[in-house]
């Protein structure tokens, strides 16, 4: 009776959010873990982090049951309020009228950089067609799949703090999560991936408190 009850509500819940299951998707995760990529706020990536569990929950519909892609947004949320308490608790950002008045970030030689190597690695994927082997996965999937390990390996390669590598190792599981359901469905695999994920995010939450009670003596403002 549960079952029947959620799942409708589920549909429903879905249903309005199909025109992303397809090229506008597959754009608007691309430009959004771009944006991620480049601006490495934890602001921008706390936020991004929901907008792309719901991108990547209504690819899941395509090989899963609404009830088990429901879980990827579930996580995905679990891991954006854990860091966002972990944020505010390590001190960054000392009062929350700052953080809604949170300004664009000033350019910078590292922003810069990021920039450039999202748009170099943007050309390679969209003019030269670079595609990592996901047989059997639709051709948009596997260009987000490549897109995903892409950036993954960027914001890990030019990061240095808790919170650019864990949503770099979450970017490389989001990757295999997106292309294992085309190969098989098997429940054991979806939970392993899901809680490998929440075991990245919490470590992560773990390391970006102590990093902030570390730091707080020093810093002097909005970080």
């Amino acid at each position: 009776m549960e079952s029947a009850s959620f799942l409708p509500w589920l549909n429903h819940l879905v249903t309005p959010l199909a025109f992303l299951n397809g090229l506008a998707g597959v754009i608007l995760l691309a430009l959004l873990t771009g944006l991620m990529a480049i601006i490495a706020d934890w602001r921008v990536i706390v936020v991004g982090i929901i907008g792309q569990s719901i991108i990547l929950t209504v690819f899941a519909t395509r090989f899963l049951p609404p009830e088990w892609a429901f879980l990827r947004l579930m996580i995905g949320t679990l891991i954006a309020i854990m860091w966002f308490l972990s944020a505010r608790m390590g001190g960054w950002g000392q009062r929350p009228v700052r953080w809604l008045r949170w300004r664009w970030p000033s350019p910078s030689a590292r922003g810069i950089l990021r920039l450039v190597m999202v748009g170099f690695i943007a050309g390679l994927l969209i003019f030269l067609r670079i595609r990592l082997p996901l047989y059997g996965l639709d051709p948009d999937l596997v260009f987000a799949g490549t897109w995903l390990v892409a950036m993954g390996v960027l914001v890990l390669a030019l990061g240095n703090e808790p919170l650019t590598s864990g949503i770099g190792l979450i970017w490389w599981l989001e990757a295999l999560h997106l292309y294992y359901p085309a190969l098989e469905r098997d429940a054991m695999i979806e939970g392993t991936i899901g809680t490998a994920k929440l075991l990245v995010g919490l470590v992560c939450a773990y390391l970006m408190t102590v990093e902030g009670l570390r730091l707080q003596p020093d810093r002097g403002g909005n970080r």
